[in-house]
C-alpha cells in the first residue's frame, strides 16, 4: 500500500507563516488532523499483548476543518541535527537530534499545555521522506499569546528540541502513530537504501514515502522502462534518436552497429 503524500511549497526565510496560507480546508482529507484529545499519552496506554511493542489505539480522526491561519508550524527537519541551517534546520546543532518525528513533537508541545492538531501527511520540500506537520496556537488572530511558557516561536523551537533530547527516537517510536487504513508491520521497518550524498532519516513513519516506495533509486529512468516493459507498452514507445541499446522499442537495436569495413589501398606500380 503506498501513500502519496503531498509538498508544500515553505519559504526558506520563514515557512511558518507561509504554511497556514496555503492551506486548502477543500482539499484536506479526513486523514489528515489527528486531534490531540484523541491521542493517548504514553502513560494512559493499555497493557501491551506483546512485550516488544506497547500498541497504540488507532486515532480517531474528526471531521473536516480549517486550522487557523495563526497557528505556527512545527516540522521534524527544524530540529534534525544531520541538516544544516539551509538544508532546513532551525535550532543550534547542539539542540538537534538525530531522526525527530513529527508525533515526538506533538508530544513535546502537548506537555507545554498548548493547543496542538497534527498532520500527518504534510511534507516540508527540503525532507520530503519525513512526513508530518505540527499545528501550535502561540497568539490569538489579534495576536494576543495564549500562553506565558512560551514567549515567542523560537523559544517554542527550544522547548521542543529539549524534549526530543531527553525522549530520544529509537526503532520502537513509530508505532506510535496509527493511522486509520494504514497497516502496521510487526516489526520495525530497515532504513531505505539511499544514493550517496542524500539525508534520509533511519527511523522514518511507516507512512513515508521513502518506505511505501521502497527506496530511493539511483536510476529511476532505468526502472521506469522495465516498468513499462512488464506492462507491455514498450511496442507503442516511439523511437528515440541517440539512444540505442533499448529492447522492446522500435528503431533501436539491442546491439551495436558493425563497423563499416575498410577498402585496402594498392599502390600502383611505378
Amino acid at each position: 500500500m503506498s501513500h502519496h503524500a503531498r509538498v508544500e511549497e515553505v519559504s526558506d526565510s520563514d515557512p511558518d507563516d507561509m504554511d497556514p496560507a496555503d492551506f486548502d480546508p477543500a482539499a484536506f482529507s479526513a486523514n489528515s488532523i489527528i486531534s490531540p484529545a484523541d491521542i493517548p499519552s504514553s502513560s494512559t496506554s493499555r497493557p501491551p499483548p506483546q512485550p516488544q511493542v506497547p500498541p497504540q489505539p488507532t486515532v480517531a480522526q474528526p471531521a473536516n476543518r480549517d486550522i487557523p491561519r495563526n497557528y505556527q508550524c512545527l516540522y521534524p527537519v527544524y530540529f534534525d541535527k544531520t541538516r544544516s541551517r539551509a538544508e532546513g534546520r532551525k535550532v543550534s546543532k547542539k539542540l538537534a537530534v538525530e531522526n525527530p518525528l513529527a508525533r515526538d513533537i506533538l508530544d513535546a508541545v502537548q506537555v507545554l499545555g498548548l493547543r496542538v492538531a497534527l498532520e500527518p501527511e504534510k511534507l516540508h520540500p527540503k525532507d520530503w521522506a519525513n512526513p508530518g506537520r505540527v499545528r501550535v496556537l502561540l497568539k490569538t488572530e489579534d495576536g494576543t499569546p495564549v500562553t506565558d511558557v512560551v514567549k515567542n516561536k523560537h523559544h517554542l523551537y527550544i522547548k521542543v528540541a529539549q524534549y526530543l533530547r531527553a525522549h530520544p527516537t529509537t526503532e520502537e517510536s513509530p508505532f506510535r502513530l496509527r493511522i486509520r487504513g494504514l497497516p502496521v508491520p510487526e516489526k520495525p521497518i530497515p532504513a531505505p537504501a539511499t544514493p550517496r550524498g542524500w539525508k534520509i532519516g533511519t527511523i522514518l513513519p511507516f507512512h513515508s514515502p521513502a518506505l511505501t516506495g521502497g527506496g530511493v533509486s539511483d536510476n529511476p529512468f532505468k526502472e521506469a522502462m522495465l516498468e513499462m516493459q512488464q506492462q507491455g507498452l514498450g511496442g507503442d514507445m516511439p523511437s528515440i534518436p541517440g539512444m540505442p541499446g533499448m529492447p522492446g522499442m522500435p528503431g533501436m537495436s539491442g546491439s551495436a552497429p558493425e563497423p563499416k569495413k575498410k577498402k585496402d589501398k594498392k599502390k600502383g606500380k611505378a
